[in-house]
């Protein structure tokens, strides 16, 4: 295992570091982060990573192939533009989570800020609180899954993908509309929570787009 200790790297040279490590056979361990921003940015390729502790804004951003666990929580605009790959947080995120998502997988064990997933195109959302208004604001594709509650204007102008929800909805956002779930969905949904020691909730909803604001 390579250990980086920010207390004594800039966050440029870790950054440097964790794209000589892509595709090397040893696991990457950030040390006392402190809630530092721009962490793990920019890594192309597979990556064993670990912070050990909080991290700040755009953390886990313009990634491919990365699998990141961050075992604390992270600030704002955290795995903008993810392409591929896995990216775990054991505690909280801010708001705009996830803009612009391609792909892969994005797990938040605790609470979710605002917009989560906005406009994301492809990949997985899973909350497993709660989230806050704007839940998949403009989002074009992909699947977001909150287990618990969901603030205002979910799904706001949504025009793809499919959000899941097992708690209140503050309120749907312009141009979405409630669907039934099949029993595959639930199945499909009680597996992956499962996958990630998440708790099912008693029920779930399933939200779409409406498809009749959005003209190309």
């Amino acid at each position: 295992m390579i250990a980086l200790d920010a207390d004594r790297l800039a966050v440029t040279e870790i950054n440097r570091l964790l794209k000589e490590a892509v595709h090397g056979d040893q696991a990457v361990t950030i040390l006392n982060p402190r809630s530092r921003h721009h962490l793990g940015v920019g890594v192309l390729g597979p990556l064993q990573l670990t912070i050990e502790g909080n991290a700040g804004y755009f953390c886990g951003c313009l990634c491919e192939g990365i699998k990141l666990h961050v075992r604390g929580s992270v600030g704002w605009y955290s795995v903008d533009n993810l392409m591929d790959g896995e990216v775990v947080v054991d505690h909280d995120a801010g708001s705009c989570i996830a803009p612009g998502m391609r792909g892969g997988v994005l797990v938040i064990r605790g609470n979710m800020g605002s917009r989560c997933g906005q406009v994301m195109k492809s990949g997985t959302i899973i909350v497993g609180g709660n989230s806050g208004f704007m839940t998949g604001f403009m989002m074009i594709g992909g699947t977001i899954v909150v287990a618990g509650d969901t603030g205002d204007l979910l799904g706001h102008y949504m025009v793809g993908g499919t959000i899941y929800t097992g708690g209140r909805v503050g309120s749907t956002g312009v141009d979405v509309q409630e669907v039934a779930c099949t029993e595959e969905e639930n199945v499909y949904l009680g597996r992956l929570l499962d996958h990630y020691g998440l708790a099912r909730p008693p029920a779930w909803r399933k939200f779409v787009s409406a498809q009749k604001h959005h003209h190309y």
